[in-house]
């Protein structure tokens, strides 16, 4: 291979004939496809592409495949402005990375536009991955999504709304050759006794004077404990009373919040927001909170509404209640910034500059940034107090505002992006709209005649009918079993589309209750199942009625099904309940636990009874 190294090994010349990143235009269907499956597998960041004389027509870069993503509409179009050099000059390509730190190579092109080759810069696997990563989220329309919800919250947030963006990538990638190089490399480091990946003299600079012996090791503990519970599509944590962290009705707790305080500044974001390595009293929040009280301004507290992710920590945006006197601030990485409503903002400031003014930055972090300690939120917390004072809204009289929220439940991209896999998986899609489609959801434990029953009188109201058999393995029988019950007892209906329910129609994650029904005392709400089930499979599988069967013993069912008529209509959705049949010859009504027990009792006739021949074979074959 014809290279030539530069003094260090920093800066390589790789020749045409040796790059994998020349395309001819005339080879390329999908140029977006193309570049997205090149991206993911070669390390290059940029491709060339060629005309049909083989001439240089544009390059195309990983940046550029992101902003087309993220931007959602248009064609993708080959950029054809671009910087190159006459002829292999290290200088010159020195000169120009260092002046432009976000790239990393440069091609080398003769007069007559042909493509002698690249002089590329070593770039660290941190920030390769992360582009990947990036590059990933966003063609899966995750940047965009959550940048149109902190719009959305912005246009209609009751409070009055501060935004502040910063790069977490920028900020690394201004630290000098060798602090990036030691910073990055603690994420390679393979010593288990390290938390982290950081040394004790590592752990000694993040700490400063606040260091002493044991405390990683009581920090790390604490941490652990840290588990976020989802309730409605956001993360809660339990109350925790610790050295280090105290947690209370789902937040983190603002230490010196003063006593007789009325007015809020609430505050929301991911790690950088929650302090999820620092003490109580040193988040951003408690040193703002300390400005406030320095100048009197008593009656205000600062609020933690900061989660440990950043895919989800913008949930707690729509449902936290809020009044007009309330102050938001909200701390987002620059790519989630919104495109529409800033003009709504109070104020909009970037902190990517705020980190890069404070000497030796890269002792003050674990692994990224946005995992800062003290001494970064110290800077941040002045930088945004002095911000809230030019607003003058802490001056301004109060008003007799009224708590709310803009809705009650959150459903996060992820859910969004399983879904959009699960109807591909199952070749599930929308009907036209003279098409009547219902759904059940039903358990099966095991397919009884009263199972059939509810199909058979459903189907009667629809021309298409879904079964989503409960997918969670909770239950007596496995569910490959019960899938398969289900499957054979409706074998020979039209009509009837039998599919797993999957990860969010009454599972653990949405409706935990349904599996642990013999312990339950006071049943919890279940809204969150039935808000996944209205906006999301309804809405795209045009589902316009869900049948249940009348329950009148078992409170956690028959809780749901109350819940289903209360919520399932607000999505267009009109819930039919059926009485359940009687058994012809006891008169009871029939129900999987009348099965179950019979099961057990080795009562063959009951069997025969209570099932369809198709599940009493099953039976009679694995279990009786």
């Amino acid at each position: 291979m014809d290279i030539k190294l530069q003094v260090g090994d920093e800066t390589v010349f790789i020749d045409r004939e040796h790059m994998t990143s020349v395309y001819q235009l005339d080879d390329i269907k999908n140029l977006a496809e193309t570049a997205y499956r090149h991206f993911m597998e070669h390390e290059e960041e940029i491709i060339y592409i060629l005309e049909r004389d083989g001439r240089i027509l544009g390059v195309l870069s990983i940046g550029d495949l992101e902003r087309f993503y993220i931007r959602g509409t248009g064609a993708i179009e080959i950029n054809s402005r671009y910087t190159a050099l006459g002829s292999i000059d290290y200088e010159a390509a020195a000169d120009f990375f260092r002046k432009h730190k976000t790239i990393n190579e440069l091609p080398v092109i003769t007069d007559n536009r042909e493509l002698l080759g690249v002089i590329r810069k070593k770039k660290e696997n941190y920030l390769r991955n992360g582009q990947r990563d990036s590059l990933k989220y966003s063609r899966n329309g995750g940047v965009r999504y959550v940048k149109g919800e902190i719009g959305r919250f912005i246009h209609m947030a009751r409070a009055r709304v501060i935004l502040y963006t910063y790069s977490n990538m920028n900020i690394v990638r201004h630290l000098n050759a060798k602090k990036r190089r030691r910073f990055l490399d603690r994420g390679n480091r393979k010593d288990v006794h390290l938390w982290k990946g950081l040394t004790e003299e590592e752990w000694k600079a993040f700490w400063q004077t606040e260091y002493c012996e044991g405390l990683v090791q009581e920090f790390q503990k604490e941490r652990a404990e840290q588990t976020p519970i989802l309730e409605k599509g956001v993360p809660y944590y339990s109350d925790q009373q610790g050295k280090y962290f105290h947690f209370k009705d789902g937040y983190r707790v603002t230490a010196g919040n003063p006593i007789g305080m009325n007015r809020r500044i609430i505050m929301f974001g991911p790690c950088i927001v929650a302090g999820a390595y620092c003490k109580d009293q040193q988040t951003i929040e408690a040193y703002l909170q300390n400005h406030l009280i320095r100048d009197d301004y008593m009656e205000w507290g600062v609020f933690n509404c900061g989660a440990y992710s950043p895919e989800q920590c913008y949930g707690h945006l729509f449902i936290q209640e809020l009044a007009e006197d309330d102050i938001v601030v909200i701390l987002c990485e620059e790519q989630w910034m919104p495109d529409k409503y800033l003009d709504q903002l109070v104020f909009q400031g970037d902190l990517t500059p705020d980190f890069l003014g404070i000497p030796n930055l890269e002792d003050y972090f674990v692994d990224v940034p946005s995992h800062c300690n003290h001494i970064v939120n110290q800077h941040l917390a002045e930088r945004i107090y002095m911000d809230i004072r030019k607003t003058q809204l802490l001056d301004m009289p109060k008003t007799m505002g009224i708590l709310a929220s803009l809705q009650d439940y959150y459903i996060n991209w992820d859910v969004r992006t399983y879904f959009a896999g699960y109807f591909k998986q199952y070749g599930l899609h929308r009907e036209p709209d003279n098409v009547r489609t219902g759904a059940v959801v039903m358990n099966c434990n095991p397919f009884t005649k009263g199972h059939r029953y509810l199909v058979e009188q459903a189907l009667g109201m629809v021309d298409k009918l879904y079964l989503f058999v409960v997918e969670e393995d909770k239950s007596y029988f496995r569910f490959e079993d019960r899938f398969h019950m289900v499957k054979a007892g409706v074998a020979d209906l039209e009509n009837v589309h039998v599919v797993p329910s999957g990860k969010y129609v009454i599972s653990k994650d949405t409706f935990a209750q349904y599996f642990e029904k013999e312990c339950v005392q006071t049943v919890e709400s279940m809204d969150y199942d039935l808000y996944i089930f209205g906006e999301i499979v309804a809405a795209d599988l045009g589902i316009q009625y869900r049948f249940v069967g009348k329950e009148p013993f078992d409170q956690v069912t028959r809780a749901y099904n109350e819940a289903m008529k209360r919520i399932l209509p607000k999505f267009g959705v009109e819930v039919i309940e059926f009485p359940r049949i009687l058994s012809e010859e006891s008169g009871a009504m029939v129900s999987a636990t009348m099965v179950r027990k019979a099961i057990m009792e080795k009562d063959t006739d009951l069997i025969k009874v209570l099932c369809p021949e198709s599940t009493y074979t099953f039976l009679e074959k694995y279990l009786l």
